[in-house]
């Protein structure tokens, strides 16, 4: 049997409240709006996708592994931005400033998981929080005009990473937590 399964860095409440607050600051209450839910907020380390469900133990260790290797991350949001397909926005998401411990950690994810058949990314990792998904019926104008505000520097340190399982829904997705890991300190 497969599930879908991906990990993720989780990003403390008092960090995501003063992110949404700069949000609705900017912006206000935007109609027709469908922002990620505040439970789906995190970063996203490695997307396995279809998994064998017999393996989710193995995987678990491997993830197990790798945390107790690292020391609590010291992050910081730094700016918003858009993913776009052609001209199209199809993601708005916030930045983080480039940290040499995440991307090492991100780095031995991919190559212990490339261990285990996983495709290593070929892109480099971009460290973001999906915000929105855009839908195509969003004031998307009032909404890129984030992407102009001076983000300031929202701090935080990370130490909790998730296993989760990720359903596909007719109306979302909804995840599941498999098993937590702490980073050190």
């Amino acid at each position: 049997m497969m599930i879908r399964t991906f990990i993720a860095l989780e990003i403390p409440d008092d960090a995501l409240t003063q992110l949404l607050n700069i949000i609705r600051d900017k912006i206000g209450e935007l109609q027709n709006v469908k922002w990620e839910s505040r439970n789906k907020l995190h970063l996203t380390l490695k997307f396995f996708g279809d998994t064998k469900k017999e393996l989710i133990d193995s995987y678990a260790s491997a993830i197990e592994r790798i945390s107790k290797k690292y020391d609590s991350l010291d992050l910081s949001f730094n700016h918003f931005g858009v993913f776009r397909k052609g001209n199209e926005p199809k993601i708005f998401w916030v930045g983080l400033n480039e940290n040499r411990n995440l991307n090492e950690m991100v780095s031995e994810i991919e190559t212990t998981f490339s261990e285990f058949g996983f495709n290593k990314e070929n892109r480099k990792y971009q460290p973001h929080l999906t915000l929105l998904r855009f839908r195509g019926y969003e004031d998307s104008e009032k909404i890129l005009s984030l992407t102009e505000v001076n983000l300031p520097i929202i701090k935080f340190r990370a130490n909790k990473i998730t296993f989760y399982e990720s359903k596909l829904l007719p109306s979302a997705s909804v995840y599941r937590e498999i098993k937590n890991y702490y980073l050190k300190n």
